[in-house]
């Protein structure tokens, strides 16, 4: 009789003791749980404090294109892309720009297929390839350097790396980028640089090129 209780005893204390194991594995598996949720909410929350969620670079070209982007599910992105055209038309402009002065100054170089861009939220750095970074650049050069008269390549060129720039990133591309960057002097027009958050028009060395 006492080796039957015995028995019960230890059974007793063994299936108590499984029991106490379980009940520690199932804590340490909440908690594990748990922490990789409030990281989740944390990390999702840095990157909405930044600019486009953290992506930059070529990361951000890549989201922008179609590419799937970690932690991003589409809504998102379709969020960001909205955003997007600002900086992109940004460093399209800054590009030309830079090229257009360049020229002005009779220098020419190669530029940088990266460019910080300002926004509401801070800097961001935009990336697009280096042939279309190129070809931007070069039109600023080439107008700087040609009467007014003689920009139709110039504009034609501008317009296929505008439209593959916007196409690609799933932006409007219904209006020719040399609308608005190169536009006649005949028309009375200038072309609508991108200021802070807003597209103005303003004086820019159309006229000097004409001269």
């Amino acid at each position: 009789m006492e080796a039957l209780v015995n028995a019960l005893m230890a059974i007793g204390m063994l299936l108590i003791l499984i029991l106490v194991i379980y009940l520690i594995d199932r804590v340490n598996a909440i908690e594990k749980e748990t922490r990789k949720v409030v990281t989740s909410i944390n990390e999702k929350s840095a990157r909405a404090a930044t600019p486009f969620m953290g992506l930059s670079s070529k990361k951000l070209w890549d989201a922008m294109t179609g590419r799937a982007a970690e932690g991003l599910d589409a809504e998102a992105i379709i969020e960001l892309r909205s955003q997007y055209q600002l900086v992109l038309s940004k460093h399209m402009e800054a590009l030309y720009k830079e090229g257009f002065k360049d020229g002005q100054r009779g220098l020419s170089g190669e530029p940088k297929n990266t460019k910080q861009i300002s926004t509401s939220k801070g800097l961001v750095e935009s990336w697009i390839p280096s042939a279309q970074a190129n070809a931007l650049y070069q039109c600023g050069l080439n107008a700087s350097q040609t009467p007014e008269s003689e920009w139709a390549p110039i504009r034609a060129s501008m317009d296929e790396a505008g439209q593959f720039l916007l196409t690609k990133t799933q932006q409007d591309a219904s209006s020719p980028l040399s609308d608005w960057l190169m536009p006649s002097s005949a028309l009375n027009a200038a072309p609508s640089f991108v200021t802070a958050d807003l597209v103005l028009p303003v004086q820019v060395p159309v006229d000097e090129a004409a001269r």
